[in-house]
């Protein structure tokens, strides 16, 4: 008797594991296919022969990510430049104060902090936060 309620409740078990990674696996209401279509991300090439900057969609990109990363890389893969051709193309950051563009990533600081003027939008925003709080 007692070993027939352990089958029970172990079928149980799994037949709501089941169901909640069918209800919650990627390609349903969120994940990369939520991102709208027209929402742009910059990304410049870091072939030095190149450099160039533009726009690509923010979809695309983390579709591009997802498809081509491999679990043992500590950074996301270079997506092919359209200009020169060359798997050398990363997320990137135009500084609002100067109008520098760099890579976006920096494991030792806020990942958008302009390595020319030092501003970081994230640092900017958390501390208009904080001053808000505190009054």
């Amino acid at each position: 008797m007692r070993n027939t309620v352990y089958v029970v409740v172990i079928v149980v078990c799994l037949i709501g594991a089941g169901i909640i990674f069918l209800l919650t696996r990627s390609g349903g209401a969120g994940g990369i296919e939520s991102i709208d279509p027209s929402e742009m991300i910059l990304v410049k090439c870091n072939n030095p022969d190149c450099g160039a900057v533009y726009e690509m969609s923010k979809r695309d990109y983390y579709k591009y990510i997802e498809e081509h990363s491999d679990p043992m890389m500590r950074t996301a893969p270079a997506l092919v430049c359209k200009e020169c051709g060359k798997p050398s193309v990363y997320r990137a950051v135009k500084c609002e104060k100067c109008g520098h563009v760099f890579f976006y990533g920096n494991p030792n600081d806020f990942n958008d902090r302009c390595p020319e003027c030092g501003y970081s939008k994230m640092e900017a925003e958390r501390k208009a936060r904080a001053a808000g709080r505190g009054s």
